[in-house]
C-alpha cells in the first residue's frame, strides 16, 4: 500500500497542443495560437511529458512516433513505419510511451528516448485511444467489435477486465486524473451522440446528449470542461464535463485546416506523487521510515511517528514552539508584552506567540492558522488535523476540493444568479461577465424572488402592482398568483422541500404563506412584527428566519408549524434587511443598510462577526453561493448599481463584478447544493421514463425489469427476450442482452442486474447478495430492478454513497428538554439533563438535594492516523 501525498501545481498558464493541417500549434485557452512544430503529418495522435518538457506524437498514415521540446526545439524520431497506430499515452512516472495498434491487436511501450521496446498486451480486438493513470497503474482503451467496450489492465498487461460495454459505438476515449474518471463519445443510430463518463471499474455512469460530428473528433479534459475537435466548424469548442450544453469555442475564428488531436498542457494532467517512504529490499512492498529512531529529527523532548512523516510532542506542562520542534515551559510575558492572538510566553530570546494545539504561527509572528484558529486552516468547509502543525482540507459531499487545497467548490452544472432590477428579471454567470434578460415587467416594480428548483420556476414580488407571480427559468411560461390582499411584498422564500411560498408585506406587517401554485393563502405571523423584509428558509431544519426593520429591529425564526418563535440577533441592529442561509457551514448571513455592514452567525445566533462594512448600499440584497457573499451597492446613496462578492467566510477579497444599469432590487443563486434536499422527480418525473432518483439536486433515471437505460440517460427500451430471428446487425446494437449470433440466430444475455438464461431473466438483489458498495455504518442499500442505490440512514445526509452526520443539537432538531444538554453523536443525539436536574433527558426534573461534585479536568491526545493521505497546495 502506497501512502503519499500529491502536490499539484497551479502557476502555469495551461494552454493547448493541437495538431492543425501538417503542424502541430500552442493555443493558450482564450483562442490565441502559434506554429510551434511544422511536417508532422496531417492524421496525427498526441501526447506530452510536462515535467520532462516534451511532447510526443504519431503520424498515423505514415507510421511514425517521433517527440520535440514543448518549445518545438530537439525533434527527434522515435519510431518509424509501424502502420495501424491508433491510440498515444505518455506515462509520466516511469517514462514510457504507450500506442496501440488496432492491426496486430497489440499495445505496445518504449521508453521516451526510444529505447527498450516491448509489447504489453497481445491478441486485443481492435484496440484504440488508449490513455494511462501511472499513480493508479491502470492502462484503459477501447476495443471494437461486435460488442463496443471499454477495457482495463494494469501498466504490465495483467489483469485485464472489461470496465463496461455499450450497445452504440464508441469513438474515443479521454481521463481526467482529478476526478479518476473515463471520459468517451457514443454514437447511436442516425446522428445521436452523447459523451458519457464512469469511473476506473464502471460505476457511476453520467450519459448527456452532447450534438456534435464524430467523423474526425478527439477529445482532453481539464478541470470542469471537456475539449472537443470539430472538424466541420474547424473549431476547438468546450463543454461542462458534468452537464454538457451548449458549446463554447475557443478559438474565435475559423481554423484554415480541420484540427486533429487536442490536448490541456498542465501539471494538474499530470498529477505526481511525492512518497515519504522507501522500497524494502526483501519485498516490493514500501516501508515506513521511522525519523524518530534515527534521532535527526530535531525535536527537544518527545517525538512520535507517523505513516510518512513524524511530529515533536512535548510533555504536560510545556508549550510547543512555533518551529514545532522546541519545547518551552510557560513564563508569562513582560507587562509590556507582544499583542498575540492566541498567547504569549516568555523565552530566552524574549516574548513569542504561541498557538493552540494543532495550529501554527503566520509569518507575521502573532496570528495562528489551524484547525483550532479562528481561521480554521484556511479551509471553507472542513479541516482536518492530521498531526500538529498538519492539516487538510475536505468537502461536504457533492462538492469538490480546488487545486489550491483550501476552497470547495460545488460539483454539478454550473452556477448562475438571478437578479431583478425593477424592470426585469435577468440570469448572469457567477463571475459577472454574461447575462441574458428572463423576463420584463416594464411598469417596473420588482423588488423580491426566489425559485423552485424541482418545477424549475421563478418567483417574484411586484411591489408597485402589488402582485406576486411565477415563471419557468426558461422563460417560456408566466402565470398569476395573487393580485389582491397585498400591499407592500418586499421579501419572498420558496420552501423547496414542504412546496411552500412565504413572502413579507411591511405595509401589512406580516409573514403569509401559500402552497406553490397559489392556493391555501393564510397569514403565517402577524403579531409582535412591524416592518418584516428579508426572509430565508431551512426546511430540513424546520425553521423560517426574517429581518424586522422596525423600532425593534431584529433577525427572527420560527418553526414551520409556528410553534417555536424566537429572536436570533437583536443588539446593535439598525436597519437589518437582506437575509440569507449558507447550509454548508450551517450559518446566517444578514446586512444592515444603516450602519453599511454585513454580518454572519450561527443559525441559534452565536458566533456573531462582521464579514464587511461600508460598502453596502441602500435596499440590499445578500445571497451567498458556495463559498462566495454576493450583495449589491457601492455606498449608502446607492450610486454606481454594483455587483460585489466576497469570500464568505473571511470577508476579504471582495470583488467588483459588474456595473449594473438599472438599479437592482433582489438576487439569487441557481444551484442543486444552495437548496439541499429538492426531490427533482416530484415534477414530471424529473424527465425520467419510468424510474427516477433524485440525487444532490439532479435526477438519475432507470428502468423497470426487462428494460434497459437508452443513450439519452431518460428513456427507456424494452428487452424482447423471446428475440431469436435472424442476425441483423442493427439489431444487436438495439438489444443491449444480444450480445453474439450463431448460425444466423441471435444469441441473447441477461443484461447487467440480471441473472438468467437470456431468455428467462430475473433481478439480482445485490443488497442481500453483499454485492452493493454501500457504507454498512452510515447508508443503507435499496434493491431496484436491475441495480441498487444507497440511502443515507436516519440521522445522515448526503447522496447516498457519502453520507454525514446531521447534527440535531446545531440544527435544533432534537427533543431534549429545555433543561437538558444535547450532545451530538455520529447519526444520534443525547440528551443529558443539566446539573440540578435529574430524568431521562426528554424530560427533566429539579432535585430536591443539593450535592457538591468537585471535579478535575483531565486532558488528552487522540492522534488519528490514515493510510492514505492527499493535500494540495499552491506554493
Amino acid at each position: 500500500l502506497m501512502h503519499s501525498v500529491c502536490v499539484i501545481l497551479i502557476n502555469p498558464e495551461p494552454y493547448l497542443l493541437l495538431g492543425l493541417g501538417n503542424s502541430i500549434q500552442r493555443m493558450n485557452l482564450d483562442g490565441d495560437q502559434r506554429r510551434i512544430v511544422s511536417r508532422v503529418g496531417r492524421s496525427i495522435l498526441l501526447d506530452f511529458h510536462f515535467s520532462e518538457g516534451t511532447m510526443f506524437w504519431a503520424d498515423t498514415h505514415a507510421g511514425h512516433i517521433s517527440r520535440a521540446g514543448l518549445d518545438g526545439t530537439r525533434r527527434q524520431k522515435l519510431l518509424s513505419s509501424v502502420k495501424g497506430i491508433t491510440g498515444l499515452a505518455v506515462d509520466w512516472i516511469e517514462n514510457t510511451v504507450l500506442w496501440s495498434n488496432a492491426e496486430r491487436g497489440t499495445i505496445q511501450r518504449m521508453d521516451t528516448d526510444g529505447r527498450n521496446k516491448k509489447i504489453v498486451l497481445r491478441d486485443l480486438s481492435q484496440p484504440r485511444s488508449v490513455v494511462v493513470d501511472p499513480n493508479e497503474r491502470y492502462i484503459f482503451w477501447l476495443s471494437d467489435g461486435l460488442t463496443p467496450s471499454l477495457q482495463r489492465s494494469d501498466m504490465n498487461g495483467g489483469k485485464r477486465a472489461t470496465v463496461l460495454k455499450a450497445a452504440d459505438r464508441l469513438k474515443v476515449l479521454a481521463i481526467d486524473h482529478r476526478d479518476r474518471r473515463l471520459f468517451w463519445v457514443q454514437q447511436g443510430q442516425g446522428v445521436h451522440t452523447a459523451i458519457g463518463s464512469c469511473n476506473y471499474d464502471g460505476n457511476i455512469i453520467n450519459v448527456f446528449n452532447q450534438p456534435f460530428r464524430p467523423q474526425s473528433l478527439r477529445m482532453t479534459i481539464f478541470l470542469d470542461y471537456v475539449y472537443l475537435t470539430d472538424s466541420k466548424s474547424k473549431r476547438i469548442t468546450r463543454v461542462n464535463k458534468y452537464t454538457g450544453g451548449r458549446g463554447e469555442n475557443v478559438n474565435s475564428k475559423r481554423m484554415p485546416h480541420p484540427p486533429a488531436d487536442v490536448k490541456v498542457v498542465h501539471p494538474i494532467n499530470q498529477p505526481k506523487s511525492t512518497t515519504f517512504f522507501f522500497c524494502s529490499k526483501l519485498s516490493s512492498s514500501l516501508s515506513d521510515i521511522n525519523e524518530c529512531a534515527l534521532w535527526n529529527h530535531g525535536c527537544s523532548l518527545g517525538c512520535e511517528n507517523v505513516p510518512g512523516s513524524y511530529f515533536c510532542t512535548c510533555p504536560k506542562g510545556y508549550l510547543l514552539l512555533s518551529d514545532l520542534k522546541t519545547c518551552q515551559e510557560p513564563k508569562p510575558c513582560m507587562e509590556n508584552g507582544t499583542v498575540c492572538d492566541h498567547a504569549c510566553v516568555h523565552t530566552a530570546e524574549g516574548d513569542v506567540c504561541v498557538c493552540p494545539e494543532g495550529s501554527v504561527l503566520n509569518s507575521d509572528g502573532r496570528s495562528c492558522t489551524g484547525c483550532l484558529s479562528a481561521d480554521r486552516g484556511g479551509c471553507s468547509q472542513m479541516c482536518v488535523t492530521l498531526y500538529p502543525g498538519r492539516w487538510v482540507c475536505e468537502c461536504q459531499p457533492g462538492y469538490q476540493l480546488q487545486p489550491d487545497g483550501k476552497h470547495c467548490a460545488a460539483a454539478g452544472p454550473p452556477v448562475y444568479l438571478l437578479f431583478a432590477n425593477t424592470v426585469d428579471i435577468r440570469k448572469i454567470n457567477a463571475d459577472g461577465k454574461k447575462s441574458k434578460t428572463l423576463l420584463q415587467e416594464p411598469r417596473g416594480g420588482i423588488i423580491a424572488l426566489d425559485y423552485d428548483p424541482v418545477q424549475k420556476q421563478v418567483y417574484f414580488a411586484d411591489k408597485s402592482l402589488k402582485r406576486i407571480e411565477r415563471a419557468s427559468l426558461d422563460g417560456g411560461f408566466r402565470e398569476m398568483l395573487f393580485s389582491t390582499g397585498l400591499d407592500s411584498p418586499e421579501g419572498l422564500a420558496v420552501d423547496w422541500v414542504h412546496r411552500k411560498l412565504y413572502w413579507t408585506d411591511r405595509g401589512l406587517s406580516s409573514i403569509s404563506r401559500s402552497g406553490l401554485n397559489g392556493m391555501d393563502r393564510e397569514i403565517f405571523i402577524d403579531e409582535d412584527i412591524q416592518k418584516p423584509r428579508g426572509i430565508a428558509l431551512h426546511p430540513q431544519a424546520q425553521k423560517v428566519y426574517w429581518t424586522d426593520m422596525g423600532s425593534r429591529p431584529a433577525v427572527e425564526r420560527s418553526g414551520l408549524n409556528r410553534d417555536v418563535r424566537e429572536v436570533v440577533v437583536s443588539t446593535g441592529l439598525v436597519s437589518p434587511s437582506g437575509l440569507a442561509v449558507d447550509h454548508g457551514s450551517q450559518r446566517l448571513y444578514w446586512c444592515d443598510l444603516s450602519r453599511g455592514v454585513i454580518e454572519s452567525a450561527n443559525l441559534n445566533g452565536s458566533d456573531r462577526h462582521m464579514l464587511s462594512e461600508n460598502q453596502v448600499g441602500e435596499k440590499n440584497k445578500t445571497v451567498y453561493v458556495i463559498f462566495f457573499l454576493f450583495w449589491f451597492g457601492s455606498g449608502r446613496d446607492w450610486e454606481g448599481h454594483l455587483l460585489y462578492r466576497i469570500d464568505m467566510r473571511t470577508g476579504r477579497n471582495p470583488e467588483h463584478l459588474r456595473d449594473i444599469s438599472i438599479k437592482p432590487a433582489a438576487l439569487v443563486v441557481v444551484h442543486p447544493f444552495v437548496k439541499p434536499g429538492a426531490n427533482v422527480c416530484l415534477h414530471e418525473n424529473g424527465g425520467c421514463a419510468q424510474v427516477c432518483e433524485s440525487r444532490l439536486g439532479l435526477a438519475h433515471c432507470s428502468c423497470h425489469s426487462k428494460h434497459v437505460l437508452s443513450a439519452d440517460g431518460k428513456d427507456c427500451l424494452p428487452i424482447n427476450s423471446s428475440f431469436t430471428g435472424q442476425y441483423n446487425e442493427n439489431k444487436i446494437k438495439q438489444w443491449k442482452e444480444c450480445l453474439s449470433y450463431k448460425e444466423g440466430r441471435a444469441m441473447c444475455q441477461c443484461v447487467t442486474g440480471f441473472a438468467g438464461d437470456g431468455e428467462l431473466c430475473v433481478d439480482v438483489d445485490e443488497c442481500k447478495a453483499g454485492l452493493a458498495d454501500c457504507s454498512v455504518s452510515e447508508a443503507e442499500c435499496v434493491n431496484t430492478a436491475g441495480g441498487y442505490f444507497c440511502q443515507c440512514k436516519t440521522g445522515f445526509t448526503g447522496d447516498g454513497q457519502h453520507c454525514m452526520d446531521i447534527d440535531e443539537c446545531r440544527l435544533d432538531m432534537h427533543g431534549c428538554d429545555v433543561n437538558a444538554e444535547c450532545l451530538n453523536a455520529v447519526g444520534k443525539y443525547q440528551c443529558i439533563c443539566r446539573p440540578g436536574f435529574t430524568g431521562t433527558g426528554l424530560s427533566c426534573h429539579g432535585k430536591i438535594h443539593l450535592f457538591i461534585v468537585l471535579t478535575e479536568t483531565v486532558s488528552f491526545k487522540n492522534h488519528v492516523l490514515y493510510s492514505c493521505l492527499c493535500a494540495y497546495y499552491v506554493p
